[in-house]
């Protein structure tokens, strides 16, 4: 399956759940919500199951880019999807910025002025071609 990806607003942050399996491996799940941006905007639930994204360097109401699968089940004769976020990121754009307003180099040497050669030209009267 190809990666999915999806960039939206992170809104909010749910309770983190743990505990322990039936084979007595501990575990840590929390679910987000993040806001899709387009003609009709939705919101998705993605879950971050274990340690292996960090959802807390992220700030509500920020830009983020979330990598995640799908994984469905079926239970008591229902079927449920999950969307099983395993990285997220700030989007490119919106580091982009933040590099830009770092301090640029001067340059070495600014241009001499140069000095006119011989008397301005004056246009002359109803030479110029405005529509107006």
């Amino acid at each position: 399956m190809a990666a999915l990806e999806v960039e939206g607003k992170l809104i909010k942050k749910l309770d983190p759940r743990s505990g322990v399996s039936a084979s007595g491996t501990n575990w840590t799940s929390q679910d987000f919500v993040i806001e899709i941006p387009g003609q009709y905007v939705s919101n998705a639930v993605f879950n971050v199951y274990g340690d292996r994204v960090q959802l807390d360097q992220f700030q509500i109401g920020e830009l983020i880019k979330v990598s995640f699968d799908i994984r469905g089940r079926e239970y008591q004769g229902r079927w449920y999807n999950t969307l099983n976020c395993w990285k997220i990121e700030r989007p490119q754009a919106a580091a982009a910025p933040q590099a830009a307003a770092a301090p640029q180099a001067a340059p070495a040497q600014a241009a001499a002025p140069t000095q006119p050669t011989g008397p301005a030209e004056q246009p002359q009267q109803g030479t110029d071609d405005l529509p107006f």
